[in-house]
């Protein structure tokens, strides 16, 4: 049995690394560029209202 929750962390980590390794190779590149300025501006609002 775990004492914490670290290994969950990890495995849910190592799944979203791994699924966006896939999605890399197979989403074009403009794709991953509106990906990156969506989770800009979500964490810039995320950050605001903190």
């Amino acid at each position: 049995m775990r004492r914490n929750g670290h290994g969950r962390a990890c495995g849910y980590a190592a799944v979203c690394v791994g699924t966006v390794i896939l999605l890399a190779l197979v989403l074009p590149a403009w794709f991953w560029w509106l990906v990156c300025g969506a989770l800009l501006i979500c964490g810039g609002v995320w950050l605001l209202r903190c």
